[in-house]
């Protein structure tokens, strides 16, 4: 039999050296590799010397089988034909200058695919007529006539995966078509990904543009609604964390504690659950810190990510933090009138107050002082004594605070009823807990019309910083 493939000892008619150039293999090392119609196994033989984990080569010539085994003893090579490929899967599968001898060439492209791992790449070197047409030529050899498929026909026949024309292949004598090399891959599904925070529009981009390409949209508000109702499944950590704080107005808030308590990985599993493995878009925020996190937990999950990103237009929205601070001023400043008493200083408008400390804390430098009072007018006092191991300091401004769980407990028409004061310690070391045993708190609208002091509530909060 003519001598085919060319090694240093053997000149064929293939320029066997030129056409691995051309083929553009992928890197294979600890990769594994099958050669279909491998003749006396060059390319096995390249793919053990770059490191392939496995190299399998068929053929159905005994004699070709035999020359390949003596030259590449570390290879696998099998007599057979195409009808019983060997088990995969495989990394690089390799089909050069041999599909239009198939009688079923679509046929023969789809049991390779099938035999490739997820990432993995068939490498196709075939000759394609020329023609506009989507047709099979039937092309004169010297030795027979065979059937090759024309672009437009090749871009049908592939249409099914993902694929790439890495350019022409090397000429061989007698060519009747030119060769070209095709790398075939599986076809992912792809994940659009809309992660702008709140207000950037995603929405209105996800339902203008994919709905009307009938891409499945993935709303990531309805699924932390899901996961926290219960509906969709989820670890008991998860499930509570969401649960715990669901609001169908602080989303971003509870995605980020999800991400930043060990759930994305399980929120990347039920968009894809959502999905039913499908191409689609999701329309959910995402912290930019977790994006890459994101990506490559999808990537894992089959898919091929495709993030969007574009800039806001309009005025930009303050931190949720910050708004509502802003808010609870305002109203603040709306109550102050309707909920300070009247400056007094004569005894008989001393009113009874009632009220609590909540919480006693050291701050560098500082004895801060939380809780609330109110007096039986439901107005706030005008002036605090603070008196105390520390010293004594009689406040006639300090912050007042909302507090509705006291509103709702006195039912009070208003939540304006809480304190917090801040006092200097004057460089002095105080041991906290001797600091609450001799501390009072006294309310009064003057210095004269103090009332008792108030209680330290049962489950007081101590707090030392700095």
């Amino acid at each position: 039999m003519a001598q085919y493939q060319s090694f240093p000892d053997a000149t064929g008619d293939s320029r066997t050296l030129e056409k691995l150039k051309a083929l553009r293999l992928p890197s294979l090392a600890g990769k594994r590799f099958l050669d279909v119609g491998c003749n006396e196994g060059f390319f096995c033989g390249y793919a053990l010397f770059d490191g392939a984990l496995r190299a399998v080569g068929i053929d159905s010539s005994a004699l070709f089988i035999s020359r390949a085994r003596r030259r590449f003893p570390a290879g696998e090579f099998l007599h057979q034909g195409w009808e019983e490929l060997p088990d995969g899967p495989f990394d690089v599968i390799l089909l050069a200058s041999a599909l239009h001898y198939a009688e079923d060439q679509p046929g023969l492209i789809r049991s390779l695919v099938a035999r490739l791992a997820h990432d993995g790449v068939l490498v196709l070197e075939l000759g394609i007529a020329s023609s506009p047409k989507e047709e099979w030529v039937n092309v004169e050899r010297g030795i027979d006539e065979r059937l090759f498929p024309t672009m437009p026909l090749l871009r049908r026949l592939l249409n099914d995966y993902a694929w790439k024309w890495m350019g022409p292949s090397v000429a061989q004598a007698g060519d009747p078509v030119a060769r070209h090399v095709i790398h075939v891959y599986r076809r992912r599904p792809i994940a659009y990904l809309l992660m702008e925070p709140p207000a950037y529009g995603k929405t209105s981009i996800a339902t203008g543009l994919f709905a009307e390409a009938r891409i499945p949209v993935v709303s990531g508000d309805s699924v932390i609604a899901d996961l926290a109702a219960g509906k969709r499944s989820a670890s008991d950590a998860l499930r509570n964390l969401l649960a715990d704080r669901y609001s169908p107005f602080r989303i971003d808030e509870l995605v980020r504690e999800a991400f930043d308590h060990g759930g994305g990985g399980e929120l990347v599993d039920a968009w894809v659950s959502a999905a039913e493995g499908e191409t689609f878009a999701l329309d959910g925020y995402v912290p930019a810190e977790w994006q890459d996190y994101v990506k490559r937990a999808l990537i894992e999950a089959g898919y091929m990510p495709v993030a969007m990103h574009w800039e806001r237009v309009g005025a930009a929205l303050p931190a949720a933090a910050d708004r509502d601070a802003s808010a609870e001023n305002y109203f603040l400043h709306l109550s102050e009138e309707l909920t300070e008493a009247p400056s007094s200083e004569g005894p008989d408008s001393r009113l009874p107050m009632q009220g609590f400390i909540d919480e006693v804390s050291v701050e560098e430098g500082f004895l801060v002082i939380r809780g609330w009072v109110v007096g039986q007018d439901g107005k706030m006092p005008r002036c605090l004594q603070i008196r105390s191991v520390a010293g004594s300091h009689l406040l006639e401004e300090f912050e007042r605070q909302l507090r509705p769980d006291v509103q709702k407990y006195l039912g009070l028409p208003h939540a304006v009823c809480g304190y917090r004061v801040r006092v200097p310690l004057a460089g002095k070391a105080v041991n906290l807990a001797k600091l609450v045993r001799t501390l009072e708190v006294r309310a009064g609208n003057g210095a004269n019309s103090l009332g008792p002091a108030l209680t330290l509530a049962g489950h007081l909060a101590l707090r030392s910083r700095g």
